[in-house]
This record gives structure tokens, C-alpha cells and sequence, in this order.
């Protein structure tokens, strides 16, 4: 239903609006627009594929040839790139980024 009071472009309809926006596509795309951004993506892909098809892959043959289960490795693979995402998916400014470090309290 549509609120016919409100007229489109008031600040209700631009506040939802921007709850709409898909913020993780905005931050990807923002690693385009820099010459920073694309530096960080090209060391990610460089290192990240070398390490996949220097170390990972010759382990999970290996696993494989010797009848383990390498989709085992994969899993685990898959949650450590999980949870280390969930730790950098904050803002170094946000308390859950653990950006700065706190210090232990003297006790």
C-alpha cells in the first residue's frame, strides 16, 4: 500500500531508501574507485591464489591420494575465512573491530 500523504523525497522515504542499498556490493565496489582499493584486491588475489595452488592444493591431493577426506580441510578452510572476515567486518572506528587494542585492566 502506498502512504499517498507522504510525498516521494520526503526524509522518511530517503532513510529507507537507504536501509534498501546492499552496503556490501557499495564496499566492494568502493575498493574500485582508488588506487589503494585496487592495490589491496591485486595483493589479495596474487598472494591468496598462490597460496591456494602452492599449499593448499598439494595438501588436499595428498589427503585425497592417501584416502582421507580433503573436503574435511576445505570446510575448515572455509570457517577460518569466515571468522576471520566476521573480525575485520567492522570499521577500525567500531568497538567490534578490535581496533585500537585494549589494554587488560591493572588489577
Amino acid at each position: 500500500m502506498v502512504d499517498t500523504d507522504r510525498q516521494a523525497g520526503e526524509p522518511e522515504d530517503q532513510a529507507d531508501d537507504l536501509l534498501d542499498m546492499d552496503l556490501e556490493v557499495i564496499e566492494r565496489a568502493v575498493l574500485n574507485d582508488s588506487e589503494e582499493g585496487r592495490t589491496i584486491q591485486a595483493g589479495f588475489v596474487e598472494h591468496f591464489g598462490a597460496f591456494m595452488v602452492e599449499v593448499v592444493r598439494p595438501i588436499l591431493v595428498d589427503v585425497a591420494a592417501d584416502g582421507g577426506q580433503p573436503q574435511l580441510l576445505v570446510n575448515g578452510l572455509a570457517e577460518l575465512m569466515r571468522s576471520v572476515a566476521d573480525r575485520i567486518e567492522f570499521p577500525l572506528d567500531h568497538p567490534r573491530s578490535g581496533f585500537p587494542p585494549q589494554m587488560p585492566e591493572a588489577g
